[in-house]
């Protein structure tokens, strides 16, 4: 939490010159907080990456007796010279020390605040499965393979005024036009279920989208509920929100990979129809075409 969009772009660097030297891997000791928003970073920082790129924390400290900060580094060891050329998080992928998980970088995210599972998937499956021993279990198959003979491209360009925003009951949205006045370039809403902002409350969020909008500030909207995707097309205040104000779906991004990206797509264009093209491409496993039922609470 006290991390800075520009120590991701320090980080991405280093990894970079790792890379370049020859490396098969990289392995990047990280705090647990804030663990899946540099994930998410590196993710989109790292082009061309056909070597792993593994972040790694522990939820219990060395001196302790159940600390999982061992066992994480030996399975991270095994996965940063795995076949598996992707960012992500290797940490436990239960409460017992049995084998770790390893996550996707855009889809990993903290969902407790102390057991030693704490990173689960969201709306997608692991990676793989890492035990002690060095086997590895391919649970998605859809992963970059490594190729040694490419090299990582660093395209770190960050736009860091964008806005990461809640509605909840009663929720002014004078907070947008706030935040607006600081010279903030973006927001990432995290609605309510499928992507509702308050639409016929005493406040209404969309006309102050809606100007918004129009002054070329993105919005980009997301769930609260993490799982599944937001939908357009459903109820008539999401058809308002989407088609007359023209929000872009986050599709089943999560909100905090959501802000990522939009700060990284910021940091490339300020073209409105260019931001929403980008915003909708997938760069690095971020959307998935479609929700599947073995990835709800894996």
């Amino acid at each position: 939490e006290d991390m800075d969009p520009q120590e991701w772009i320090i980080i991405a660097k280093h990894v970079k010159k790792s890379l370049d030297s020859g490396d098969k891997g990289v392995i990047v000791t990280h705090g647990t907080d804030t663990l899946h928003y540099t994930a998410a970073a590196l993710s989109f920082f790292l082009r061309n990456l056909y070597r792993p790129v593994v972040l790694v924390g522990a939820q219990r400290s060395i001196d302790r007796g159940s600390s999982d900060a061992g066992m994480n580094l030996i399975c991270s060891a095994h996965v940063s010279v795995s076949e598996i050329a992707e960012v992500g998080i290797c940490m436990h992928g239960e409460i017992n020390d049995s084998f770790c998980l390893f996550i996707r970088g855009t889809k990993a995210r903290k969902m407790h605040t102390s057991r030693r599972d704490a990173f689960r998937p969201i709306n997608s499956l692991p990676l793989a499965k890492i035990w002690p021993d060095g086997k590895i279990e391919t649970v998605n198959e859809e992963f970059k393979k490594r190729n040694d003979k490419e090299d990582v491209v660093l395209d770190a360009k960050f736009q860091p005024k964008v806005g990461l925003l809640k509605v909840y009951p009663g929720s002014d949205p004078g907070i947008i036009d706030y935040f607006a006045g600081k010279g903030y370039k973006g927001f990432v809403i995290e609605g309510t279920g499928l992507g509702h902002v308050p639409t016929f409350a005493k406040k209404p969020w969309i006309p102050v989208i809606k100007k918004h909008i129009k002054d070329g500030i993105p919005f980009v909207i997301t769930s609260q509920t993490l799982y599944g995707r937001v939908n357009p097309n459903v109820y008539t205040n999401l058809r308002i929100l989407y088609h007359e104000t023209g929000a872009i779906p986050g599709e089943d991004m999560l909100p905090e990979t959501a802000y990522v990206k939009l700060g990284w797509v910021l940091g490339h264009t300020e073209d409105m129809e260019k931001i929403k093209e980008m915003m909708l491409t997938n760069y690095a496993g971020e959307i998935t075409k479609r929700s599947l039922d073995k990835t709800f609470l894996y």
